[in-house]
């Protein structure tokens, strides 16, 4: 089992890949009740690590674009 701080350090495609996994496990798996309640758990703690990780490059994507118009604020004129 990984820790919280092993887990939040994850690339996006990493957590992504889990979920995933995750996700094929709870629909092919004949798991009692409980055990589909731990994956479940899970996997909610690895979609939140995704939203997150999009959230940052979402925000990074936001700050470049606004810094290009401010340095080359013709380009977008002209463009």
């Amino acid at each position: 089992m990984m820790t919280e701080t092993e887990i939040k350090n994850m690339k996006f495609e990493q957590a992504l890949k889990t979920l995933e996994t995750i996700a094929e496990k709870m629909n092919s798996s004949t798991a009692d009740l409980d055990e589909q309640i731990q994956l479940y758990e899970e996997g909610v703690r690895f979609l939140k690590i995704c939203r997150e990780k999009l959230a940052e490059a979402e925000l990074k994507v936001k700050m470049i674009n606004e810094k290009m118009q401010i340095e080359f604020p013709e380009e977008e004129e002209n463009g």
